[in-house]
């Protein structure tokens, strides 16, 4: 190896124990030169003057008032779109210590809707993580957890915790593979590409200095970084996802200025091999779905992308992105007060919201 670049492997690989776990320091960097936003005029930058459904930040109820709850719990919409989601599976909230598991950010669900990934922070604020891989397709068969015995997994990572696991309990954790920790960001943006399988998560939102980062589906750990700049003056956002042609998005609100205040803006690009590329979509949603930008996802039975926050959802379909119509736009308010924390569709169109407190996973058909 010509001495330079072994000096540079191990720069990068000591950065990286500095940021912390041996997880980073495997994992391949690449830094981007040059701004990996596309210039645009700000002045033929245009809204959409979509029906507002914004839900304002509201104090979060819990689903439970028994943690082993057996019945399925439901979120109706009150305004916009008819839409009804119902309990499908009871996840995890104690694994090693009480609601250590209490904290999930992001989800992944693969096209087949039989394999869960679930990405986790420490604490509500932290940046430090892990993922959790669920094997939902034989949870759901060989122990009912979707439809006879909902309380069988949270049973048995509570058992693990107290160190009372029965031999049903050992059974079952033998389909949940736990990752381990590593630097997550916020943690909100875990998405799988649906073109080549390969899961991504933004490392560093909010950011005029970023990063995403490749996850492998097997160690569930980061094997790849790629450091970039959109521009000096616009930040990453904290949300991802990936359409079936291997483009990806995010989205923020806007701050005002050039934009009006509290617009969606929409990014659309490629996360390539060693190099990210974005642009901004020049026309936006005027109206925002809710105070907090949540999660990020796409429909490919349907073609459209979805907006999340909490309490409210909004989508709009991809071949009209640029010059959507007001009627093109859907959009629901929902009841209950819970956390939204990721939405994700199976390819038969089955949507599947993980809510929180407690954490758990709620289906919805042709949404």
């Amino acid at each position: 190896m010509h001495m330079k670049k072994a000096v540079w492997l191990t720069a990068v690989a000591s950065a990286a124990l500095l940021l912390g776990g041996t997880s980073v320091a495997q994992a391949k960097t690449y830094n981007q030169k040059g701004n990996a936003l596309a210039s645009y005029n700000v002045k033929k930058y245009k809204t959409v003057n979509n029906k507002n459904l914004f839900v304002k930040r509201y104090g979060f109820k819990t689903s439970y008032s028994n943690i082993f709850q057996t019945s399925p719990t439901s979120l109706h919409s009150t305004k916009g779109k008819k839409a009804t989601f119902k309990s499908n599976v009871f996840l995890p909230v104690t694994y090693n210590r009480s609601a250590d598991w209490g904290n999930p950010q992001s989800e992944v669900i693969t096209k087949d809707g039989k394999t869960l990934y679930e990405l986790i922070t420490t604490s509500s604020q932290s940046t430090r993580g892990w993922i959790v891989k669920y094997n939902l397709g034989a949870l759901r068969s060989k122990y009912g957890i979707s439809t006879s015995h909902m309380d069988a997994l949270r049973r048995a990572t509570y058992d693990h915790a107290t160190k009372q696991m029965t031999s049903k309990d050992k059974a079952i954790l033998k389909y949940i593979k736990v990752g381990p920790k590593f630097n997550t960001g916020h943690g909100q943006s875990l998405s799988m590409n649906p073109k080549n399988g390969q899961l991504w998560f933004i490392g560093k939102p909010a950011a005029v200095k970023s990063n995403v980062q490749q996850v492998s589906t097997k160690t569930l750990k980061p094997t790849k970084k790629i450091n970039f700049k959109l521009k000096s003056t616009v930040a990453m956002g904290s949300n991802l996802t990936f359409d079936k042609k291997g483009n990806a998005y995010f989205f923020t609100y806007s701050n005002g200025g050039w934009a009006p205040k509290g617009a969606v803006k929409i990014y659309q690009g490629k996360i390539y091999s060693k190099s990210v590329k974005f642009h901004l979509v020049m026309q936006g949603l005027r109206n925002r779905p809710g105070t907090k930008p949540q999660a990020m996802s796409y429909n490919a039975k349907r073609n459209r992308l979805y907006f999340v926050s909490d309490g409210s959802i909004s989508s709009i379909p991809v071949s009209k992105l640029g010059h959507l119509k007001a009627s093109q736009v859907e959009a629901s308010k929902f009841s209950g007060k819970r956390e939204f924390e990721g939405l994700q569709f199976t390819s038969n169109g089955n949507g599947y919201l993980m809510s929180n407190k407690g954490a758990e996973l709620l289906k919805i058909s042709k949404y």
